[in-house]
């Protein structure tokens, strides 16, 4: 029950970011946050949406699901919560993990980055590592994304045992490299502009 509310959760907070409206209304977010979750658990077709996303795309991260958060917060709350300079980092250490990670996981390759995540010091401690470094530089909403995801692996909150998918998904990954390649469309069309 724990995962289909936690996925509940996540997917809703990716949602209501598309509503229109939402800015500096937090009330507002949270009525909308539980709206899409009600919507979510509807039966259709012998199940519910939560499960046609879940099968089409499946679970959420908790990296993921704190991320949306965060910028639900940021969008409908203060700015603060997670500034657009730091969301640069979100979007490139999932672009990187996702594309050091799919391509050899799905065969293309020797290497099975997958089973790294089943066992051993290793992944976790570099997991560690990097929200430590997160926190460091004050990037708040990586380094809590990342220690939320590690001891949501640690407790086995979620159905998989395997750490990467507590911390990465495809929804995470895509976002962010649509996210970097729109900001290097910004880039480039204001140094035309310029």
């Amino acid at each position: 029950m724990i995962p289909a509310l936690f996925d509940s959760l996540a997917w809703a907070c990716a949602f209501a970011l598309c509503v229109p409206g939402l800015r500096r209304r937090p009330a507002y977010a949270a009525a909308a946050v539980f709206a899409i979750v009600a919507l979510l658990w509807l039966p259709v077709g012998g199940t519910s949406l939560l499960g046609v996303f879940r099968g089409a795309v499946g679970a959420a991260s908790v990296t993921t699901a704190a991320t949306l958060a965060a910028l639900l917060c940021a969008r409908c709350a203060c700015e603060c919560v997670f500034p657009r300079g730091k969301r640069a980092l979100v979007a490139a250490l999932a672009a990187v993990a996702g594309l050091a990670f799919y391509p050899p996981a799905l065969g293309l390759g020797a290497i099975d980055p997958y089973a790294w995540g089943y066992g051993g010091a290793v992944m976790p401690l570099a997991a560690g590592a990097v929200a430590l470094a997160a926190a460091a530089t004050g990037r708040w909403v990586t380094a809590g994304a990342l220690t939320a995801g590690l001891a949501a692996w640690r407790l086995q909150l979620l159905e998989s045992t395997n750490l990467w998918d507590y911390l990465i998904d495809p929804l995470l990954v895509s976002g962010g490299l649509i996210w970097l390649v729109v900001c290097i469309w910004r880039g480039k069309s204001a140094k035309r502009a310029g």
